[in-house]
Parts: structure tokens; C-alpha cells; sequence
């Protein structure tokens, strides 16, 4: 899993492939732009890189290797666990 690289626009991170997710990131790509993307599933990761996108581990990698960040997830938990880690909560 992988860097990104490329010049001229921001490199683009989209963590959730459903449905949504995954069309976006794919129009992303197909506009041009370097897409890393992270899902739970990690087969359809993997599948999005084998089209010539990258994947990423994790969301921290995959936030650390972008410009942008675009999270598609299902409920506020999701967003929670995107945002904060598994089981974490912001303090202060």
C-alpha cells in the first residue's frame, strides 16, 4: 500500500467505498486526479488500486499522504471512528 505522487492538483484521500464512495473516487481519478483510498474492506481497496488508484492501510496513512480528505461512511460512529480512532473520543 502505497505513496502517491503526481503535480498540479491535490492529491485526494476518500475513506468508505460503498456505493457512493466508490464512485466518487473513481470519477476523482478519472478527472485526473491522484485518489488514495482506504475502506474497511480491504479487498476493495485493493481492487481500486489494481484501476490505478492507491491504497492505504490505514486512515492515518492515507490522511498523511494527502491534501484533501473526503470521508463517506454511514452514520456519526463511522464519522467518530474516521475522525478519532477505534474507541478514542476528543478531549478539551
Amino acid at each position: 500500500m502505497g505513496e502517491l505522487g503526481g503535480a498540479g492538483r491535490p492529491r485526494v484521500g476518500v475513506v468508505g467505498l460503498g456505493a457512493m464512495g466508490l464512485g466518487m473516487a473513481r470519477s476523482l481519478r478519472d478527472a485526473g486526479y491522484d485518489v488514495g483510498v482506504h475502506d474497511l474492506r480491504a479487498e476493495v481497496a485493493t481492487a481500486f488500486a489494481e484501476e490505478g488508484g492507491t491504497a492505504f492501510g490505514s486512515v492515518g496513512e492515507l490522511a498523511a499522504g494527502v491534501d484533501v480528505l473526503v470521508g463517506v461512511v454511514v452514520n456519526a460512529a463511522q464519522v467518530e471512528a474516521v475522525l478519532f480512532g477505534a474507541g478514542e473520543r476528543p478531549t478539551g
